[in-house]
């Protein structure tokens, strides 16, 4: 099952590749970029490329000082639950009561 899934995320990529490299030599004419500190001519299928990593990083950066404090928050309470649920059984079958 594993080696299915290899090859299917490689074929994928080849595939991601491929098209990569058919845009990069369609679209080989320079375009001017205007930015902040002035302007450029660069070729537009840099320029794309470069937008997509730079939005690739700016996601990683979200994940990683966003989603991943609040997953391990939520890890945290899960393992509070567990421990007072357990600990409530616990005084439950101390006194003599069934808590389910």
């Amino acid at each position: 099952m594993f080696w299915i899934k290899s090859i299917l995320i490689a074929a994928i990529l080849l595939a991601v590749l491929l098209l990569g490299l058919e845009f990069s030599t369609l679209h080989a004419d320079p375009v001017t970029v205007n930015y902040l500190l002035g302007t450029t001519s660069l070729p537009l299928s840099l320029v794309v490329v470069c937008a997509f990593a730079l939005g690739v990083a700016v996601t990683a950066m979200v994940g990683a000082f966003v989603v991943l404090p609040l997953r391990w928050q939520v890890a945290r309470f899960r393992q509070l639950v567990t421990n007072k649920d357990h600990e409530i059984n616990m005084l439950s079958k101390k006194t003599g009561r069934d808590g389910r």
